[in-house]
């Protein structure tokens, strides 16, 4: 069953920040891994710190690629974790009006 899924990813490392060249080539990961995703910027905190984090959210069945793409995210910047929210699966409208 599909589900909705929504990786935070904070920017920021041990050493500094990840850069936008860094998160670009992290992002072929994605692509590779999911035909359609939707990335956002935003803010948020880890232990106390404020830090820009990218959001991606993606309507798959396919859990174990999920898990895959957090933890190639998790190893490539040297991370403690990567935030995961698990939903319904959002709905598509097409132009032949079926919902998926």
């Amino acid at each position: 069953m599909k589900q909705t899924y929504q990786m935070f990813f904070g920017l920021n490392t041990p050493t500094g920040t990840i850069t936008q060249d860094a998160w670009k080539a992290f992002q072929d990961v994605i692509s590779i891994s999911f035909a359609g995703y939707t990335v956002q910027d935003c803010e948020g905190a880890w232990k106390g710190s404020q830090e820009s984090t990218k959001l991606v959210t993606v309507t798959t069945k396919y859990q174990d690629k999920v898990k895959d793409v957090c933890s190639a995210y998790i190893n490539m910047f040297n991370q403690d974790a990567v935030g995961l929210l698990i939903s319904e699966p959002m709905r598509f409208v097409t132009k032949v009006s079926e919902v998926y």
